[in-house]
């Protein structure tokens, strides 16, 4: 199968998971295969460019979320749609189809997951910020300025190697989702936070995402840190009266939002942590799905006859 995500330029490991992750189960990305498989991510939008070059192709939607927009995201013919990520996502197409959890996931029933989810505690708290946001400050500086351990969501050492950056944590700090969902996967309690996605992402876009994987872990009374990134500085006001308050303008003030920023990571104390039995069920029903997909995968079809 072809395996279809977004690629940031720089790195972000929980989109480059796909492309460790699935050949696990479904064999390497072939890309002139006549099926593609949508896993992790974001992605079902509205004249998406992920998905221009596939049609007439089967695509497979497995653990997909929906990506909002001002114009309305249909299935076609040719999607074969598995299960999605979670609950919004299905009520956007009618509660037609299944959700199970977040695509990634799948990583609790991969090879290496008990040695990764096994690796020895070496940080008390982590960080990870979201991947658009490393440009705003030093996020090494940050966390060693609270006693915290940065993990870059970039992974710039492999995908591995974040996973067990992750492991090796007593607690996560996350703004990335895929920090948190990681976590949640190797058992590892986390906490969000919220600096750039209302501006990077969309506020829309990145509620919508989390509270569809919130919703379906079961955990719907998280507490979130939210650090504002643009404030009004003593500009604000000369501008708002120099314009007739035609002008309502705000500035990134990094010095304040820096010092915002620490007292709220500092501040953090509760941290989630999704049930055993809520994995458990996940678990067992990612299982079913990979199971059924490879068989179908592997049957090959000659006349009268069926192949496994």
């Amino acid at each position: 199968m072809e395996y279809i995500y977004y690629k940031d330029a720089k790195g972000n490991f929980g989109d480059d998971l796909n492309a460790w992750l699935w050949p696990q189960f479904f064999g390497q990305n072939d890309p002139s295969s006549a099926n593609a498989f949508v896993g992790i991510g974001s992605i079902l939008a509205h004249d998406s460019p992920l998905f221009r070059h596939l049609s007439g192709r089967r695509k497979i939607v497995f653990g997909t979320g929906v990506r909002p927009g001002y114009r309305p995201f249909a299935f076609g013919a040719d999607w074969d749609v598995r299960f999605l990520r979670g609950p919004l996502s299905a009520h956007y197409f009618g509660n037609e189809h299944p959700f199970i959890a977040d695509a990634a996931y799948a990583l609790g029933l991969s090879a290496d997951f008990e040695r990764i989810a096994a690796t020895p505690k070496k940080y008390k708290v982590s960080v990870i910020p979201y991947f658009r946001s490393l440009p705003f400050f030093d996020w090494e500086k940050i966390c060693a300025e609270l006693g915290y351990h940065f993990i870059s969501p970039s992974a710039e050492n492999g995908i591995v190697h974040t996973l067990e950056e992750i492991a090796a944590s007593e607690v996560v700090i996350a703004e990335a989702m895929h920090g948190a969902i990681i976590a949640d996967i190797l058992r590892v309690p986390w906490s969000r936070f919220v600096l750039s996605t209302p501006f990077t992402e969309g506020s829309g876009v990145s509620e919508f995402k989390w509270m569809d994987w919130l919703f379906s872990i079961g955990q719907t009374g998280t507490e979130t840190a939210h650090i504002k990134l643009y404030r009004k500085s003593f500009l604000h006001g000369w501008l708002k009266k120099a314009s007739g308050n035609v002008l309502n303008t705000e500035f990134l003030v990094k010095s304040t939002v820096r010092q915002d920023l620490l007292k709220q990571l500092a501040g953090i104390r509760h941290f989630n942590l999704s049930s055993d039995a809520t994995i458990n069920d996940i678990n067992n029903r990612f299982f079913e799905e990979i199971a059924a997909l490879k068989a179908e995968l592997n049957t090959v079809h000659h006349g009268d006859r069926t192949i496994i």
